[in-house]
């Protein structure tokens, strides 16, 4: 069950089957200048560090997502996924 006071956006993209997919989330604005480094080699600045509950499958990167705050407004709109970490206790995103 997911507790939607700790995961109150959503995130919705398109599977690697053509099935759409809502996952249960928390985005917050990424501060402290983190970096991803592009394949050209090009720095690109994190906008978001994403919390997923525990268990999310595994979104791949690239993949473009449209994201919701708990009202509905949308806030992202296809964007691309650059990373996805599944630790111990928790899943991570950056957008």
């Amino acid at each position: 069950m997911v507790d939607f006071e700790q995961y109150p956006d959503t995130l919705k993209y398109i599977d690697l089957n053509g099935n759409s997919v809502e996952v249960n989330c928390r985005f917050k604005p990424s501060y402290g200048g983190r970096y991803f480094i592009g394949q050209e080699g090009n720095k690109i600045l994190f906008q978001y560090d994403i919390a997923f509950p525990e268990g999310t499958t595994p979104i791949p990167t690239a993949t473009l997502i449209d994201a919701f705050d708990i009202s509905g407004f949308q806030m992202i709109d296809q964007q691309e996924l650059m990373e996805f970490h599944i630790g111990q206790l928790h899943c991570l995103g950056r957008l």
